[in-house]
């Protein structure tokens, strides 16, 4: 069984290039989502339990100003601690960000989003070594820490595939699956097994972006199976309780796959 699948662990980490590539996708494919809200759709709860549509917009607009600015990211880190302090330093910086374009409306947002992230795409690549090589707190317990550069060339690729998700499904509309979104499933699958600690288990993911791997060294001891999109959604803490097909093996490799999370 072995040989049908990929072991996750020596899947390649995204380079500079990639991630460039990859992060031009990913943004032509959000600002398609963004440019069909309508005036209904702004108030609409979305999977973000906090945020409505316009505030996961403003979060996605500040984003790229952090990565475009260091100055503006290291403002918003400060007073992030200072007013929100009964938040973990993560939310703590998002809600800053939110705070920063609570007067703005919904197709401004969009606007600035389509201007400000290709610029980000580019200044995420000009970041030099010494500051990829250092590390920041991730917010996950199984992962706590990880590289900037690790932040920089997925993790933002990331985050905005699973926002375009997350405004998908507030908005009625339907999920777009590129040539580039099979890159960033893999990504984050690489991340699980990386962080992997329980029994080995091979993992089947369906669709567009959906592929064969193995999580953990040694014998797989179940075969699991889900739609991709759907695990990325368990993956970021969405859906605690993902449908997963146990297809052989092990009930609790089943069960530790579906409490597995990764950094989003």
């Amino acid at each position: 069984m072995t040989q049908t699948y990929v072991d996750a662990a020596r899947l390649p980490q995204t380079d500079r290039d990639r991630s460039a590539l990859v992060g031009e996708a990913e943004g032509r494919a959000a600002i398609n989502v963004l440019q069909q809200l309508g005036d209904e759709d702004w108030q609409r709860p979305t999977d973000c339990v906090e945020w409505d549509v316009r505030t996961l917009v403003s979060h996605l607009v500040a984003q790229c100003e952090d990565i475009i600015s260091l100055p503006t990211m290291l403002r918003r880190e400060i007073t992030g601690r200072r007013r929100h302090s009964g938040k973990g330093p993560v939310d703590a910086h998002m809600a800053a960000q939110v705070a920063d374009h609570t007067a703005a409306s919904g197709p401004a947002l969009v606007a600035q989003f389509a201007l400000l992230w290709p610029r980000a795409v580019r200044a995420r690549g000009r970041r030099p070594a010494l500051m990829r090589r250092a590390t920041i707190e991730s917010g996950l317990s199984t992962a706590p820490r990880m590289s900037v550069g690790h932040l920089l060339d997925t993790i933002y690729n990331r985050d905005l595939w699973m926002h375009r998700l997350d405004l998908a499904r507030a908005t009625g509309q339907s999920f777009a699956v590129g040539d580039h979104d099979r890159h960033i499933v893999e990504q984050a699958v690489r991340d699980l097994a990386l962080t992997w600690s329980e029994a080995p288990f091979a993992l089947e993911l369906t669709g567009p972006a959906g592929g064969r791997w193995l999580i953990g060294p040694g014998e797989p001891t179940a075969v699991v199976r889900a739609d991709a999109v759907t695990y990325l959604r368990a993956l970021a803490g969405r859906d605690p309780d993902v449908p997963l097909e146990l297809v052989s093996g092990s009930e609790q490799a089943l069960a530790a796959a579906r409490r597995a999370r990764v950094v989003f």
